[in-house]
């Protein structure tokens, strides 16, 4: 696998593993699936949940292990920003599919 590392202006992309789990973990982030949104044959949708952030109980945390399984299988690439509060963190991430 290749990573994909883009850095357009503020907002940057990644598929490196390492980097999106420090990214996550240095803004008290965990990884998660929604409650409630389970399809049949998945868990639900792959999300990230920021612990500082007051609408996370909708969020099931799963392992990193299961998180970048799903993430390669469904072939996405985590898309942040480097500088920003820990509050608003969920605001400035998201997965969206690879080209």
């Amino acid at each position: 696998m290749t990573d994909i590392d883009i850095d357009a202006g503020e907002q940057r992309a990644t598929t490196n593993h390492a980097l999106i789990r420090n990214w996550v973990d240095d803004h008290d982030g965990y990884p998660a699936h929604r409650a409630k949104s389970e399809g049949q044959g998945d868990s639900g949708l792959l999300r990230l949940g920021f612990r500082a952030v007051d609408d996370q109980e909708s969020l099931t945390e799963i392992t990193w292990d299961q998180f970048f399984e799903e993430f390669e299988a469904e072939s996405l690439v985590f898309v942040y920003h480097d500088d920003v509060p820990d509050h608003a963190a969920d605001e400035y991430t998201k997965l969206v599919e690879r080209d």
